[in-house]
């Protein structure tokens, strides 16, 4: 299959949920597996969010290829089917993870620049509230604006000074109650639509570039405080030394898989009686109290999501029975 030309392809149908959550997400699941067999495909990534009518696009678009991809004909295989056969445990080893999917994928040049001209100098304390339908959310436990800035005045009191504020948040709201709650500079980039809104504003490919764009600018912070969101957290892989903490559970460990990237982002550190009924509260159901959690806990890059299934796919790809060769849709 290595000199075969391979187009890896999802229908916009297959991928409806986040950006970070869900289609980067699916897709590195299989990266791992992509790698360890120097596989360098096409990508035909579409989704019903982030990807414009009439083609859906998402990757490439929101994300470069790393590598000039194969020319076709190919053979097409699906991103689904190839998650049913090979999908990886992704863990909690940043800088392995980070190398894997920077040799896939790129961030365009064009969000880049944006970031160069925003950035700001001094010592930046990054902040993500997530709000919306994660109050609602089977995968964390809400928190609410009043609750998460309780916990970052306290942080604040206790390290050394941040010359400003880089906040991003699908809330807009909290942007103001921010500022009122901290006497340093806080920069925003305006309201942003809450991804699932059916009156959009800006375009997808806006939406698109805004959300690439606020993880870049998170993972050029110097520390990083969320709530439960993959975007935030994704920061890892772009700058895997970062320090970043989250202040919610991340309940999702069905059948026996952490959430990635979010699971393994560390809980905010308190010393106070409020902050820490705060968190008592919001980690309830952390999957890290889970029996068979220990071992996840342990650092490691990747692992073999089920490996008898792995392995009986292997062995009759090797023997010529199954060639990854999805139906066309």
């Amino acid at each position: 299959m290595k000199n075969v030309p391979l187009c890896v392809y999802s229908p916009a149908t297959d991928l409806r949920e986040g950006l970070f959550g869900q289609v980067f997400n699916h897709v590195f699941h299989v990266l791992p597996y992509l790698y360890e067999r120097d596989i360098f495909p096409a990508w035909e990534i579409r989704s019903t969010q982030y990807g414009a009518a009439p083609d859906f696009m998402t990757i490439p678009g929101a994300l470069d290829i790393a590598y000039t991809p194969p020319r076709g004909p190919f053979r097409r295989v699906s991103l689904r089917e190839l998650r049913r056969r090979h999908a990886r445990i992704l863990g909690n080893d940043w800088s392995e993870l980070s190398r894997i999917w920077h040799a896939y994928f790129k961030v365009p040049a064009r969000i880049q620049q944006s970031a160069d001209r925003i950035f700001p100098p001094g010592r930046v304390l990054g902040l993500h509230f997530r709000g919306n339908d994660k109050y609602t959310s089977n995968d964390t436990n809400p928190i609410t604006q009043e609750e998460f800035l309780t916990l970052v005045r306290e942080f604040l009191g206790a390290v050394p000074p941040f010359d400003v504020i880089f906040a991003a948040t699908d809330e807009f709201s909290f942007v103001d109650k921010l500022r009122a709650a901290v006497d340093i500079p806080v920069l925003n980039l305006g309201e942003v639509g809450f991804h699932k809104d059916l009156n959009q504003t800006t375009t997808l490919t806006e939406k698109t570039d805004r959300a690439v764009l606020d993880c870049v600018l998170l993972s050029r912070c110097n520390c990083v405080i969320q709530t439960c969101s993959a975007l935030s957290s994704f920061t890892k892989i772009l700058n895997p030394g970062i320090e970043i903490y989250r202040t919610s559970a991340s309940k999702l460990f069905i059948p026996n898989m952490p959430y990635f990237p979010v699971a393994y982002i560390p809980i905010l550190p308190v010393s106070g009686p409020e902050s820490q009924a705060i968190l008592d509260a919001t980690m309830v159901s952390d999957w890290t109290a889970e029996a068979t959690a220990k071992r996840f806990k342990k650092k490691f890059a990747y692992s073999t999501y089920r490996p008898l299934h792995h392995t009986l796919f292997t062995i009759a790809e090797k023997l010529g029975a199954s060639d990854l060769i999805a139906a066309h849709r």
